[in-house]
């Protein structure tokens, strides 16, 4: 197990390829579906992933208990063939404490960790959760710069959290490539820093040096067993065929703007939706277990997924994905 004082050397050399957390489904009575989860895991692994998470997405909407359970069957089905990288935060520090301990017993390499909103009031208040919680749980940490939290990191806070030990990462969330760029020539020396957005990550890879894509649903919603079109293009690229991997990513334009299209809602100053709904509807129609929405949220209606279903079917994800069905 990588402690805190290996944690940084461990993630310059391990923290490469195409991370992503699927979803936890639930049966139709809202009972956690343990098929589901381990079904979507082999998916998500037949998809290219090299590091397979759990905890961002529908965290709030279980137990801790339910929390533990996810993590238990991801990790027994990954086994030693990916790595495995549990988001443990929580409102309650305690909790988070918590989780994390038992993502380093059942063997996870890192927890990312994003700053609760009680505790992203300040700077000095987000530096000192990082810090706390590093103390408690001597194990790799990857931090999340997320406006979800309710406050974003300065690039000097950013900067003050990658000096903690155990902190060897950085999930930026921030939609603008200029802010990571910016971190990476700033500390990008100290520990591994991954922009999250699909559609720059040609360019981050070959331009400024990214190695890991941490914690997207692009890896297994634009990808397949059959077909691993990112996989493809990073491969390339890191052989030197730049237009070769071009003309690959090109390809993925009509489904990344599909993508992109759910996804705005996040980036609305209001908040006013999640997305959840059509990823996991999404999901479903690409033989994974997305199933039912967990309560109070509420289901996409039949007409929104007819209107996504055609916009999916436009962009020709059956024929780029599962290119034998033709």
């Amino acid at each position: 197990m990588t402690g805190r004082r290996e944690a940084k050397e461990w993630a310059k050399e391990n923290l490469m390829g195409l991370f992503s957390s699927p979803s936890a489904p639930f049966t139709p009575d809202f009972a956690l579906d343990e098929a589901g989860v381990v079904r979507n895991v082999e998916r998500v692994i037949a998809a290219g992933a090299s590091g397979v998470g759990f905890g961002f997405l529908d965290a709030w909407g279980l137990t801790i208990a339910q929390r533990k359970q996810v993590m238990d069957l991801i990790a027994e089905t990954t086994g030693d063939r990916v790595m495995c990288t549990f988001y443990t935060a929580d409102h309650s520090v305690a909790e988070t404490i918590d989780l994390s301990l038992h993502a380093r017993a059942i063997g996870a390499q890192a927890i990312i960790l994003w700053v609760p909103y009680e505790w992203a009031t300040s700077q000095d208040l987000m530096h000192d959760y990082f810090d706390y919680v590093a103390q408690k749980v001597d194990m790799p940490i990857i931090a999340f710069n997320t406006p979800h939290s309710g406050m974003t990191m300065t690039h000097e806070t950013m900067a003050r959290i990658a000096k903690i030990p155990n902190v060897c990462g950085f999930k930026n969330a921030i939609k603008d490539p200029q802010h990571t760029i910016q971190a990476m020539e700033m500390f990008g020396d100290e520990i591994v820093l991954s922009y999250p957005f699909e559609e720059q990550l040609l360019e981050m890879t070959v331009q400024h040096g990214q190695q890991v894509l941490m914690g997207s649903t692009s890896v297994y919603l634009m990808q397949s067993p059959e077909r691993q079109p990112i996989v493809d293009y990073l491969r390339l690229a890191q052989q030197g065929d730049i237009t070769g991997a071009t003309h690959i990513r090109d390809e993925l334009a009509p489904l990344r703007e599909v993508w992109a299209s759910i996804y705005a809602v996040l980036w609305d100053e209001k908040k006013a939706a999640h997305p959840m709904g059509l990823i996991k509807y999404w999901m479903d129609i690409l033989g994974m277990a997305g199933g039912p929405m967990g309560p109070p949220m509420q289901q996409p209606d039949e007409a929104t997924k007819a209107s996504f279903r055609e916009r999916l079917d436009a962009a020709g994800w059956e024929q780029l994905l599962f290119p034998s069905r033709f």
